[in-house]
């Protein structure tokens, strides 16, 4: 995943999230939460991904970790990313 590039776009109080490797991207969307959670991000579900993205399938759980630190790496420093592998989300939070 060394050629893997994370892509976060702002509209307002949510936006988009965009993992892409060898010019194949996985699209998804974040949100601003609330409590102990500063934001959601969903990449879609595992049985989504079994259709629209079975180049990935067996890296899944490794591109989400990915996706999650990268997302704390640009926009939430102090953070952790807790990451549900079977919905595809992950949660930044405090």
């Amino acid at each position: 995943m060394n050629n893997a590039k994370v892509t976060i776009t702002e509209d307002g109080r949510s936006g988009t999230v965009s993992y892409t490797e060898d010019g194949r991207t996985i699209s998804g969307w974040w949100e601003f939460a609330g409590g102990d959670a500063i934001a959601m991000v969903n990449m879609g579900s595992e049985s989504g991904w079994r259709l629209q993205h079975p180049w990935a399938m067996d890296r899944r759980a490794e591109i989400l970790r990915s996706v999650g630190e990268e997302v704390v790496h640009q926009k939430a420093s102090g953070c952790k990313a807790e990451i549900d592998l079977e919905g595809g989300w992950i949660n930044i939070v405090r």
